[in-house]
């Protein structure tokens, strides 16, 4: 008979010298990692699940790392802030990995805005004209729609004598809708009309000079327009101001004149966005001629106070901390720039992205690369009478990166600059295979979050009949090295171009992009029916028009083509782990799949790591299909996707004697047949 093992012949279970630190001794550890390495780590053992599911632990974590993001402020209101680190990390994976956590068709429309997680479209089914507002963002169980007959007629009552008109959507923020209204009588008028849909009040009407360019932005307590109508001096149209204060209910007195701004294109040489209490402008373009001369280029980059618009109150971004590139560096193909401001998710700063797609010197190719600088206004600065900023002499210190920096070539007569790999990421390049075109890429975006550059690009090469769309979502990650040369090291030898030399030689403080697309491609031999059906989502048959996207940090939205009654299809990818829409289908994942060949290409130049043994795993796992598509049916909820709390938005009856022109209905796509995929991962 055999004897039982007694315990004291039991092995002892190891624990590693990792998992006996105190708790103390790894909130020091954890303070050095960033939020993805933590969620990392914690799924690495059972023993670190604490660091994403202890309230306390997990409030340090954001309020050091994630203090300005959605994910923090519902966190504040809810005291779940473990739920919210755990959102953060799923969501910036996601974005990285090109893993969206939501995909399907949620409306048509002949025309829509997507503008901070809501979506604003309009169906023109004549003689009914609807607008209709959905908050994506929310999970909204219902959303709003506006009969625009009604609401045109009770704005601007004197439009009712003109048959035909023009309706579109400039802006949504905080429950307050901007619309341009156009109507000719005989004459063409345009207004602008201000609403809360909720409440069935119209907050403004005004009847515009010009509508030429024209923007809103506004917040629950401001709101400003602008256009580009202001005749110069030197006969170049200049963009003006005018600001509304909404809880009085009156428009600023003044109009402010920008003649420093130049640039008309939104989004591509200017930029305008309430940030907080202030009113944000910004040009990558300092002069309306190039001039050979100058070879440097500059951002203008401005700010003043929302409830007062005035020059005095002004502040602009000195030219040194300006510095946007030098001429000589060569020349950039615009059609691929972009320009935006964004607030930094941890320390709350605002910072300049820029992508630029430039032919660089000494280099045979284009590459495309996006430039990151802070924005520095000196809170000591004094201002002229022209609304211009003066400050003591500037300290590089402030503001700067404290890495490593890279010193660029500069022509006889410029002015030394440096930057901060951290605020250098290059992308594409002509090495790369396959090429995307202009044409081929639909949607192109940055998310400093999770250093990640996010295209829609047209891979035709995937699959599919000749002359057919095939829409797939490609992402370009990085993630920083372990190791850093010194910074003396680095001041006097610093290369831009990174090496993989002997030791003491620069390395590049960043590996080389790991490119991501989804849906994976199929095996013509063996095809996945779940995989056709998230690429018919993605183009939907039959729909062979142009492409309108629009993207923030959690999710993408485009219309595409127009269906058999002329409506844009529009289609929606979150990458927010708590994403909810009703009825939609939970039954498998389906995670990005990695483009290995970059890294073999990398490894193959002489790149910046050696991934030998990483690009064979790599290899192997992409082609296995398990690990790209599982199955979901069996396996419940985690607590971050949980179903939201029913929303009920109560629309507020009209004023009496008035027709009713807004009110609450289910949303578009729960009448729709075709399906709507949620993923979990």
């Amino acid at each position: 008979m055999r004897t039982p093992r007694g315990p004291l012949t039991t092995p002892p279970r190891t624990i590693s010298k990792l998992q006996r630190l105190p708790y103390e001794i790894m909130s020091y550890i954890v303070y050095y990692l960033d939020i993805d390495e933590i969620f990392d780590l914690s799924l690495s053992c059972r023993h670190f699940q604490y660091l994403v599911r202890e309230e306390r632990f997990c409030k340090a974590i954001i309020a050091t790392q994630a203090s300005h993001t959605a994910e923090a402020q519902e966190a504040q209101r809810s005291g779940q802030f473990s739920r919210a680190l755990r959102r953060i990390a799923k969501r910036r994976q996601a974005l990285s990995r090109a893993s969206p956590y939501v995909v399907g068709i949620i409306a048509f429309a002949d025309s829509y805005e997507y503008i901070h997680g809501t979506l604003c479209y309009i169906v023109e089914a004549r003689p009914k004209r609807w607008l209709r507002i959905l908050d994506l963002h929310g999970s909204a169980s219902c959303e709003l729609v506006i009969d625009i007959p009604t609401l045109v007629y009770e704005a601007v009552p004197r439009s009712a004598k003109s048959r035909k008109y023009k309706f579109r959507i400039l802006y949504h923020a905080d429950g307050i809708t901007s619309c341009l209204f156009s109507f000719a009588l005989p004459r063409t008028e345009n207004w602008l009309l201000i609403f809360k849909a909720d409440e069935q009040l119209i907050v403004a009407t005004l009847q515009l000079d010009s509508a030429a360019k024209i923007f809103v932005r506004n917040n629950k307590d401001y709101l400003y327009f602008g256009t580009h109508s202001e005749e110069g001096a030197d006969g170049h149209r200049k963009w003006v101001l005018m600001g509304y204060d909404i809880e009085k209910r009156s428009w600023f007195s003044r109009k402010m004149h920008l003649a420093d701004v130049v640039g008309y294109d939104i989004g591509s040489t200017v930029c305008f966005e309430i940030i907080d209490d202030y009113f944000y402008g910004l040009s990558n373009q300092t002069d309306f001629e190039i001039r050979e001369t100058d070879w440097n280029s500059y951002y203008h980059c401005f700010r003043f106070p929302l409830h007062d618009p005035d020059l005095k109150n002004k502040q602009t971004m000195k030219r040194e901390d300006g510095w946007r590139r030098q001429h000589a560096e060569g020349p950039i193909d615009d059609r691929w720039s972009f320009l935006k401001l964004e607030k930094d998710e941890a320390s709350g700063n605002i910072n300049i992205i820029e992508s630029r797609k430039e032919w660089l010197t000494n280099q045979s190719g284009s590459q495309r690369t996006y430039y990151i600088t802070g924005v520095i206004f000196d809170q000591d600065s004094e201002v002229d009478s022209n609304g211009e900023s003066s400050a003591p002499e500037h300290n590089p210190a402030i503001g700067r990166s404290t890495g490593p920096v890279a010193y660029l070539d500069k022509p006889y007569g410029s002015e030394s600059r440096f930057r901060s790999p951290d605020n250098v990421h290059p992308g594409d390049d002509n090495s790369m295979a396959p090429v995307y075109t202009r044409s081929q890429t639909h949607l192109r975006d940055y998310q400093r979050c999770c250093s990640t550059y996010l295209d829609l690009v047209d891979d035709t090469s995937s699959g599919g009949s000749s002359g057919s769309r095939r829409l797939r979502l490609r992402t370009g990650f990085r993630k920083s090295q372990t190791y850093w040369p010194s910074w003396e090291h680095l001041e006097s030898n610093y290369e831009l171009e990174p090496k993989s030399g002997s030791k003491g030689e620069p390395v590049y403080p960043y590996q080389p992009n790991r490119i991501y697309f989804w849906p994976p491609k199929q095996d013509e031999s063996n095809r996945t029916p779940f995989i056709d059906d998230i690429y018919k989502i993605l183009n939907p048959p039959d729909c062979q028009g142009g492409v309108i996207p629009n993207s923030d940090e959690r999710s993408i939205v485009y219309a595409i083509g127009e269906d058999a009654n002329g409506l844009k299809v529009l289609v929606y990818l979150s990458f927010d782990p708590a994403a909810r829409l009703s009825g939609m289908l939970r039954e498998k994942y389906v995670l990005g799949e990695q483009d290995t060949s970059s890294l073999q290409r990398s490894q193959a130049e002489g790149g910046y790591h050696n991934f030998e043994a990483e690009t064979n795993q790599l290899t192997q796992r992409s082609s296995s299909k398990d690990k790209l598509i599982g199955d979901l049916s069996h396996r419940p909820l985690p607590s971050y996707i949980s179903d939201p709390p029913p929303m009920h938005t109560v629309v507020m009856p009209p004023p009496e004697g008035c027709k009713p022109w807004a009110w609450a209905e289910k949303p578009m796509y729960q009448n729709f047949t075709r399906k709507i995929f949620a993923f979990a991962h």
